[in-house]
C-alpha cells in the first residue's frame, strides 16, 4: 500500500502536509511517496491529477481513496483505520 502526495513546491499547505503525512504513513506501516507536479506532468495527467495538495491511497496500483484541495488529516487517518484495523 502506498500514500501519495502530489504536491507544488509553492504550495504552503503542501510542505506542511508532508511531514504530518510521512509520519502518518510510518504509523500505519503504509509507503509514502512525494509527487512534485511541476516535475511530473505526465504522471499527474495519467492519475487525473490537477489540484496540489492531492494524496492518493493505492494498493498494488488500484486506487483506493483520494483527497484533494482542503481536507482534514483526521480523514486520510480514520480511512486508513478503517481499513487497517
Amino acid at each position: 500500500m502506498k500514500l501519495l502526495l502530489f504536491s507544488s513546491e509553492k504550495c504552503s499547505v503542501c510542505n506542511a502536509l508532508k511531514p504530518k503525512l510521512e509520519k502518518l504513513a510510518e504509523r500505519f506501516g503504509v509507503a509514502f511517496k512525494e509527487v512534485k507536479l511541476e516535475e511530473n506532468p505526465q504522471e499527474c495527467a495519467q492519475r487525473m491529477v490537477f489540484a496540489a495538495p492531492t494524496v492518493i491511497l493505492e494498493e498494488k496500483g488500484k486506487e483506493l481513496n483520494r483527497w484533494s484541495g482542503i481536507f482534514s488529516l483526521e480523514e486520510v487517518e480514520n480511512f486508513l483505520n478503517r481499513l487497517l484495523t
